[in-house]
């Protein structure tokens, strides 16, 4: 990741890549319907992993049963608990009857056993054991209908549609795109990404009975650079999974949904990976907070320049073969008062055809006053005594 204050002159001539405050698609050749790696399925999709910009797809925008992944917003709360504290590994866990009679994937907990939530954790993550999930979430929330209500607050706050009628409730319908944005939010939980990508393991019971653990997912065995994310299956369903690789810089999300076999959903997902990696290509540029311009001059303010920054990272999809450059569009000198919650000036990165990819808004690094009589005549001082 390359970082650095650039100034006005070098940052005018310099070519970037991007920075993410709204995304267009245009410039992305999302090939949809005759590829090899959509037959056969209901849906996919493969969209690189920050920013979610889809490099292909079929059908993602429809709603289907996706299986046990369902319970991926239910994971994400369990996760985001234990990245808040709320949950440690120490935490115990006494399991309800209705966490223990969840069906799918399970982690053998029994009903009114007590067990560490470090070890349930396991089962959520690995496995998407839905009594582990459920007890985690129970435990978290306090009661079942609170976790539930947290759940779709969380969902609101993603932008989904879906909503949980109850805890148990796993019959929400999914699109490849609602799926990728589940993704995003679970790689950046570091509870969960401690255990995704373990293959095998096992959890211990209160009456010392082991219950072994196998992830699903074989793209860690077979993908290099994959760190999860889950699978599902049922009859109604087929074999569905979501999937995320990272190779230096790059970094994409993977959906498969309705295939007719593990051994399909994987070979699938695995061209849909190969894919992305092989036409386009992550450039991180620089990170929130970085300067993009270095003193920029002030009229009229209590000093006379300010650094501008950006408020989120900078990644762009460069497609293989194409060029891109940048524009600032910002004016010579900007007047005070400046707030930092206000932009002065944005960033636009443009393809090879001059459309734009992507704009970014720059804000003042720091709050600027507006100069009033006081400050000129003290400025007039320091210029007589100091020259």
């Amino acid at each position: 990741m390359r970082k650095g204050k650039i100034t006005l002159l070098r940052s005018a001539a310099l070519v970037l890549s991007g920075i993410i405050v709204f995304m267009q698609g245009s410039s992305l050749a999302k090939t949809e319907g005759n590829e090899p790696y959509f037959s056969g399925l209901k849906a996919c999709a493969a969209a690189e992993l920050h920013t979610l910009t889809v490099v292909t797809e079929s059908e993602a925008d429809m709603k289907l049963n996706v299986a046990g992944l369902a319970r991926l917003p239910a994971l994400l709360f369990v996760c985001e608990a234990f990245d808040a504290g709320k949950l440690t590994n120490d935490t115990e866990v006494a399991v309800s009857e209705k966490a223990a009679a969840v069906p799918g994937p399970t982690a053998f907990v029994r009903p009114n056993e007590r067990i560490k939530a470090g070890a349930l954790l396991k089962a959520a993550v690995m496995i998407l054991a839905g009594d582990a999930i459920t007890a985690l979430a129970e435990t978290a929330a306090g009661t079942p209908e609170a976790a539930a209500a947290a759940i779709n607050d969380r969902l609101e706050q993603l932008g989904l549609t879906q909503r949980l009628s109850s805890l148990e409730d796993n019959t929400g319908s999914f699109s490849a795109k609602d799926l990728l944005i589940l993704g995003k939010a679970l790689a950046n939980s570091s509870s969960f990404c401690e255990l995704s990508g373990t293959f095998i393991d096992e959890i211990e019971h209160d009456n010392g009975e082991k219950t072994e653990l196998v992830n699903q997912n074989r793209l860690l065995k077979t993908v290099s650079g994959c760190f999860g994310i889950a699978t599902g299956s049922s009859g109604e369903a087929g074999y569905c999974g979501i999937f995320g690789v990272k190779r230096g810089d790059s970094a994409y999300l993977c959906v498969v949904i309705g295939a007719s076999s593990a051994e399909e959903r994987h070979s699938k997902a695995k061209a849909l990976v190969e894919h992305a990696f092989a036409e386009y290509k992550s450039k991180v540029i620089v990170s929130a907070g970085d300067v993009v311009v270095k003193d920029h001059p002030i009229i009229g303010g209590t000093q006379e320049k300010v650094d501008l920054i950006a408020l989120e990272d900078a990644v762009i999809l460069e497609k293989q073969g194409e060029m891109y450059s940048e524009r600032l569009d910002i004016q010579e000198t900007v007047r005070a008062p400046l707030v930092k919650t206000e932009a002065v000036g944005t960033l636009s990165v443009l393809n090879g055809k001059g459309e734009h990819v992507l704009r970014i808004r720059l804000f003042p690094a720091e709050n600027v006053g507006k100069a009033v009589f006081f400050d000129r005549v003290q400025k007039i001082m320091r210029y007589w005594v100091h020259g």
